[in-house]
């Protein structure tokens, strides 16, 4: 830093310099900080809606095959147990259904948790502009 010699180093108008420049080069680095910590969240959350969309795709197709095909399977078991087959119809892929219905579910549920964990927030970010404040008040001389 070039100061002429009317300018001491430890002057007011010196240290507002150092002050403007380092606050300059702090807020710099914060930015680079949240553009890092929000790509970081946003391809964590990219990868937590992919298993939502295929916790839900495989919820769906596993209804639509195991109804029909274990439903069949449990409505001619039904039948042979002594339930009418009216009945034996209805109740197996009913009851199939429910279990796949609830599987998806677990699985949609686990990824909405770990979405809900995550965020988008960038923590560190938040934490350090936290501490840069701090840091800035106590290099701003206070007039009692």
């Amino acid at each position: 830093m070039n100061h002429d010699s009317s300018t001491s180093p430890n002057s007011v108008p010196a240290l507002l310099r150092d002050l403007r420049d380092e606050t300059t080069t702090l807020l710099r680095q914060e930015v680079e900080l949240a553009k890092t910590e929000l790509k970081e969240n946003v391809s964590k959350m990219t990868g937590h809606v992919i298993q939502v969309a295929v916790g839900g795709f495989v919820a769906y197709a596993g209804i639509i095959v195991l109804l029909i095909g274990i439903g069949h399977l449990l409505g001619a078991l039904f039948e042979r147990l002594g339930m009418s087959e009216g009945l034996a119809q209805w109740l197996a892929p009913s009851a199939v259904g429910l279990v796949v219905a609830l599987i998806g579910w677990g699985m949609l549920a686990k990824a909405k948790h770990a979405m809900a964990h995550d965020g988008l927030a960038p923590r560190r970010t938040v934490e350090s502009l936290r501490t840069s404040k701090e840091w800035a008040r106590s290099k701003i001389p206070h007039t009692s």
